[in-house]
């Protein structure tokens, strides 16, 4: 693995070759509509010189580097607003149970809808097809979205509507330059840039930027990365975030890099096999994080105890790990279908909980 301070040279090497750098997204927009979008020099010159506030949230792998990351508490970007802080009204707690730790509201935004727009990173990559890249994504968003599951958020954001997180427009992404196969910050801001250019920006879109097997990420100029090919590295599976750009506005984002690695996979049984079943729990846990703290820091945290302060409704119950470093996530049923994936946190219950 090429070490992060190579991001130094990169943009320099960017600014020479921005004609070089074509990224081809495809919109599916339709059967029979597609619309072609590029990523262009200047999508690349406002993912570097045009970015502000970019917040991000972590999800802790299950690797060294990752308990130790958590041991400190280095979820991201920092808690904001602790004087505006409401404590949740919740239910009394059933006898004998207690956790000592429930979600906070900071004041910021919530989601009570959104939409998911799945971007697909070289695809050809990894045997051409989302399947054999990453599973089945929009089929489980679609049935987390119709699912009793998803009305655990329900305490958080004010609404117990359904299917209010429907998977939408997805994209795919051809990137045939990368200076290594280490992708770094700003090349992600430019695929969430263009993708967001053409179908929205605002709270009304989520940009799941997946990456194929064998492509690591890090934050720029930082060991913080996914790497599974260089362990001291290698502290989360995933993140979400926001951040805006100065000429489109607000932008709502999360990175699933591949996770079918030690260190993020799911345990068996895999009713969906290994592959679909690791993509599907990493994605649960980023978009309900997505929907109850968009802007990392500023929604619902934990904050009031030194043992989780900054965690959010999914880092409070994620799994134990296995002795091959895999998350022992439960199988729930959502919408009909099996799926192992992680619990989220209730205030509701003081605990977690696969149902509202």
């Amino acid at each position: 693995m090429t070490l992060p301070v190579a991001y130094r040279h990169s943009l320099a090497l960017r600014c020479l070759l921005s004609i070089a750098l074509i990224v081809v997204l495809t919109a599916a927009l339709s059967a029979q509509d597609e619309i072609r979008l590029d990523v262009s020099a200047a999508d690349q010159v406002a993912a570097t010189y045009s970015v502000s506030n970019f917040r991000y949230h972590i999800f802790p792998a299950g690797t060294s580097a990752g308990k130790a990351a958590m041991a400190v508490h280095n979820f991201g970007t920092p808690i904001t607003g602790h004087a505006n802080a409401v404590t949740a009204s919740i239910l009394s707690v059933p006898v004998p149970g207690f956790y000592g730790e429930d979600l906070v509201y900071f004041g910021g935004a919530r989601l009570a809808t959104t939409k998911s727009n799945p971007v697909y990173v070289n695809m050809s990559s990894c045997g051409g097809t989302v399947a054999s890249c990453w599973g089945n994504p929009v089929g489980f968003l679609s049935d987390l979205s119709n699912s009793t599951f998803i009305h655990l958020t329900d305490q958080y954001v004010g609404t117990t509507a359904n299917n209010r997180y429907p998977p939408s427009t997805a994209a795919t992404a051809t990137v045939p330059l990368f200076v290594s196969n280490v992708v770094g910050q700003n090349d992600i801001l430019a695929i969430v840039h263009t993708a967001a250019k053409a179908l929205g920006t605002g709270y009304g879109h989520i940009y799941h930027v997946f990456l194929p097997k064998g492509v690591d990420t890090c934050f720029d100029l930082t060991n913080i990365c996914y790497s599974p090919d260089n362990p001291p590295s290698f502290v989360f599976c995933a993140y979400h975030g926001s951040v805006t750009f100065g000429d489109i506005g607000h932008v709502l984002l999360s990175v699933e890099p591949y996770q079918n690695v030690p260190g993020c996979q799911a345990a068996p049984p895999n009713p969906n096999g290994i592959l679909a079943d690791s993509t599907n729990s990493v994605l649960s846990h980023e978009l309900i994080e997505s929907i109850t703290d968009p802007d990392p820091g500023m929604g619902w945290v934990a904050a009031k105890s030194l043992i989780v302060n900054g965690a959010e409704i999914g880092d409070l119950c994620e799994p134990e790990g296995n002795s091959n470093a895999q998350f022992l996530d439960p199988t729930l049923t959502l919408n009909g279908r099996k799926y192992e994936l992680q619990l989220e946190y209730g205030n509701n219950y003081h605990a977690c909980t696969p149902a509202p």
